[in-house]
């Protein structure tokens, strides 16, 4: 009976630990305490998307700033159910891991792979089936330069045209020559560019609409 009663404590910090272990790690990735401003930002540009939107169907708003992103989710018509901050953004991604320019595929590798670590847990928590909407005009340049559908709503981006224009990126990172395409040559747009990369992957949005 001792050792049963030893062998249930041990299960239970086991398990105490994993969960601690996990909720760190949820921490570490996301900003769990958004500033007011930020806040205030994020409710606003939700609002501005769900005045196009159909009432009642559940979307998700993108903004990547220059120094954080973050991403809004909901059903509601005022305000979303939930807003989670990132520390990746066009300048503060291109600033801390593109040294070259442009860079280098293992600087890229090194952004992804920080990108995917933050963004990955949010798979479990979005809303089933919510369609993803920005007004950042970063990401219109995105489309500007791949193809792209006009909507009532706005531009449409798939991710087989975003994954394109990646693809076109690798290219010139590989030594193709930049003048040979019409892809921004800033290490923001590339940030940008990867950003919504990982997004659309890892989060499954088949498209992205700019309004």
């Amino acid at each position: 009976m001792k050792n049963y009663k030893i062998a249930i404590h041990s299960c239970l910090f086991q398990f105490k630990t994993c969960i601690f272990v996990f909720q760190f790690k949820m921490s570490r990735n996301m900003t769990t305490i958004i500033p007011n401003e930020i806040q205030q930002i994020a409710q606003d540009t939700y609002r501005a998307v769900r005045q196009k939107c159909v009432a009642n169907t559940a979307i998700t708003v993108l903004h990547i700033a220059d120094e954080y992103s973050f991403m809004a989710n909901g059903a509601n018509a005022e305000k979303p159910d939930n807003v989670w901050l990132f520390e990746i953004g066009t300048e503060k991604t291109a600033r801390e891991f593109f040294i070259h320019n442009p860079p280098t595929a293992g600087e890229v590798e090194n952004a992804i792979q920080v990108v995917e670590d933050k963004v990955m847990p949010l798979h479990k928590l979005l809303t089933i089936d919510s369609n993803l909407y920005t007004l950042d005009a970063c990401i219109l340049e995105i489309a500007e330069v791949s193809a792209f559908e006009e909507s009532e709503q706005g531009a449409i981006l798939s991710i087989q045209d975003m994954e394109h224009a990646f693809t076109r990126l690798a290219a010139i990172i590989s030594g193709r020559p930049a003048s040979q395409d019409i892809l921004p040559t800033t290490n923001a747009f590339a940030a940008t560019l990867l950003i919504l990369r990982e997004v659309m992957h890892h989060l499954r949005f088949n498209n992205i609409t700019i309004c």
